[in-house]
């Protein structure tokens, strides 16, 4: 190969590698201009800071053992104290009614705006806090902003086939997992049972109420997984759902018990997906 020959070959690695770089850097901007224009709509840092303090007392209070002491040992002395077995601990539906009225109020700012707009996700300490889509196909906002421009990144949204104010009994919400850890990117570090642990409580707002997501299984299915089936029956699907999960705690799960499940794209194999899975609690006002 001649001198020359090598410098354009040099010259053409080099417009392509720019070319990547210009490109890659155009998809995030264009992600971050999104990003500052639905920060009008996420709950403010206050709230948030208030979410985040109250998801730390529910850590806290599931994680303190409650010291039960009958009468013989209130004459003993304190190492004939036991620590008595209590039942599984239920966490409080209730929020301070200041509380939901913000984060209901911003979630009607946010359809107001975007009619398809259906909600708030926010799960803290995670980089999860996005508004919820819903479109007329899971097509659409794979590949759109909430406004509706062309976006790499796309947006998280409910399947087109749920009820929009989230009142399936399976509930299935969708986001690219994107490499530069944004979306749902995080959602993938739920299979770590450390990392679980100290990430089990999200929060989701709407126009009407609000709900705390208790989260119980964390599992890795391909994309045709019957995880994806909203009209199974909810035996069935809990059963199974306890088969492919590599993380599946004990819920507080009843007959009327809505669920929903947070979908990503993940890497064990070939067309792998993790799906986060929780209760819904709908919050009332205190």
């Amino acid at each position: 190969m001649s001198k020359f020959t090598r410098i354009l070959a040099a010259a053409a690695a080099a417009a392509l590698l720019v070319g990547g770089v210009v490109l890659l850097t155009k998809d995030e901007a264009a992600q971050k201009i999104v990003d500052r224009k639905m920060a009008d709509f996420q709950p403010s840092a206050s709230m948030m800071d208030t979410l985040d303090i109250m998801t730390e007392e529910l850590k806290n209070t599931e994680t303190t053992p409650v010291l039960t002491i009958t009468e013989e040992e209130m004459t003993g002395t304190t190492e004939d104290i036991t620590v008595q077995e209590t039942a599984p601990y239920i966490p409080s539906d209730t929020l301070p009614v200041e509380v939901m009225d913000e984060l209901t109020a911003q979630a009607e700012a946010l359809q107001t705006a975007y009619p398809n707009a259906i909600g708030w996700l926010y799960l803290p300490d995670t980089g999860i806090n996005y508004p919820i889509m819903q479109g007329e196909d899971n097509d659409f906002y794979l590949h759109h902003a909430p406004d509706g421009r062309s976006l790499k990144a796309g947006s998280v949204f409910l399947d087109f086939r749920c009820e929009r104010r989230f009142m399936n009994p399976v509930n299935l919400v969708y986001a690219h997992n994107m490499n530069n850890g944004t979306m749902f990117a995080g959602i993938t570090r739920f299979t770590d049972s450390a990392y679980f642990s100290s990430h089990r409580y999200g929060w989701l707002a709407t126009s009407e109420t609000v709900f705390r997501i208790d989260f119980f299984s964390a599992a890795v299915v391909g994309r045709y997984d019957v995880l994806y089936d909203g009209s199974a029956e909810i035996s069935s699907w809990l059963s199974h759902l306890a088969e492919v999960s590599k993380i599946y705690e004990n819920a507080n799960i009843s007959g009327d018990t809505r669920f929903i499940s947070l979908s990503t794209c993940s890497y064990e194999f070939k067309d792998a997906r993790t799906v986060l899975t929780g209760t819904l609690t709908e919050m009332g006002g205190v």
